[in-house]
Parts: structure tokens; sequence; C-alpha cells
């Protein structure tokens, strides 16, 4: 016949139990967090290479960049356009 476990046992084990579970939520947690920045990363890859594609400003430094975007984006058909999304 089993023996029976004590209440102590049962704590210790639930105890154990509980930290496994943590520890497999953390990691589900950062695998998604991971997940979310390498998707973000891409599509703002993808927009420059279209923004960099469509104002024909390829090899532009960053700066300049920013300042043709803010001029562009002061624009007011282009805030109409903007706000309309």
């Amino acid at each position: 016949m089993a023996e029976r476990k004590s209440d102590e046992q049962k704590l210790q084990e639930l105890e154990k139990r509980m930290e496994q579970l943590k520890a497999q939520r953390k990691a589900i947690v950062a695998r998604e967090s991971k997940k979310a920045r390498a998707e973000r990363t891409r599509r703002l890859i993808q927009n420059g290479a279209l923004a960099e594609k469509y104002l024909d400003r390829e090899n532009i430094e960053p700066a300049e960049f920013e300042n043709l975007l803010k001029k562009l984006v002061a624009i007011s058909e282009v805030k109409s356009m903007i706000k309309d999304r």
C-alpha cells in the first residue's frame, strides 16, 4: 500500500510546482516580447525602405531625412491625409 503524503510534503510539492509555472510564464512572456520586438523592427525597416524609395531619397543622412519628413507633414494636404487614416 502506498504511503500517504504529509501536509508539509504536499505544500512543498505545490510550492515547487508554483515556481515551475512562474518560470514557464516568464519564458512565455519573454518569447512574446522578443517576437513583438522583431516584428516592430521588421516593420520599421520595411517602412523606412518604402519611404526612401517613394521619396527618392536614398543615401540621405537620417537628420536630413527627418527634416524632409517634418516639412512634408507640415503641409496641410499631407496633414489631412494622415488624420483621415
